[in-house]
């Protein structure tokens, strides 16, 4: 609570510690953050509700407990690539006529930090910058890859799920969680086989700088009605923009 009162903008500073609590639990109450931080329930009450409004925090209604929908990454995460990646995801937009997106490992899990839509498409996915596919949520491409180069040795925990068909999710065993692992980093690629809840189907692949993984491009297309490009092209692509 000091340090706040010694920051010129310390709602800014609660606000940004708010939202590193939350990166770590799935979620948390108003008055378990409250007594956490050691500072008054109205004061974290405005705090969420301002980061509910702007997209970064989710509000359950039924047990009333917040969770993060995003989080911090440092600048120099992302910035290695800077020039280069923003032309390459541009340019995979444009040739598959879907959203290229570009994820960097977190403690919580993968975040989307970058991100170029096609300019003609009728059909965008509008994922968040800041939006992380948590280590012990849904099993899709992106997460597998991530588990097979950013959590090397770590088997994907109990309780993870996928979708067993379009729009509906489907449990996946640990054996089969770990096959899908395996696979990602024998191809350094993985596709998602169904569409989920919002029609969207990825196909994504690794990105190595001199052996050492460093993130993961991936084409986001709308698959319900089908949209841009086979996956066979996406897989070209995606091998493409990775060198």
């Amino acid at each position: 609570m000091g340090e706040t009162r010694r920051i010129g903008a310390p709602a800014l500073a609660r606000g940004i510690a708010i939202l590193r609590a939350l990166k770590g639990r799935r979620s948390a109450g108003l008055e378990r953050l409250a007594s956490e931080h050691g500072w008054p329930k109205s004061s974290v009450l405005r705090i969420l509700e301002t980061l509910v409004a702007l997209g970064l925090v989710a509000r359950d209604p039924r047990t009333r407990e917040y969770r993060a929908l995003a989080c911090l990454v440092p600048a120099s995460a992302s910035d290695d690539l800077d020039g280069t990646l923003d032309g390459t995801l541009e340019r995979m937009a444009e040739s598959l006529a879907q959203t290229a997106e570009w994820y960097v490992p977190s403690a919580a899990g993968m975040v989307l930090v970058r991100r170029a839509e096609p300019a003609e498409a009728e059909v965008r996915v509008r994922a968040r910058i800041g939006f992380v596919r948590k280590w012990e949520g849904e099993l899709d491409a992106v997460a597998r890859l991530g588990f097979a180069f950013f959590k090397a040795g770590q088997r994907p925990p109990a309780g993870m799920w996928t979708y067993a068909r379009d729009g509906v999710r489907g449990p996946i065993g640990a054996a089969a969680a770990r096959r899908a692992v395996e696979a990602a980093r024998r191809d350094l690629f993985a596709a998602d086989r169904y569409a989920n809840s919002n029609g969207v189907r990825r196909v994504a692949r690794i990105v190595l700088s001199d052996g050492r993984p460093i993130g993961v491009l991936a084409a986001a297309g709308h698959m319900i009605p089908p949209a841009g490009r086979g996956l066979r092209e996406c897989a070209r692509a995606l091998e493409e923009a990775a060198g």
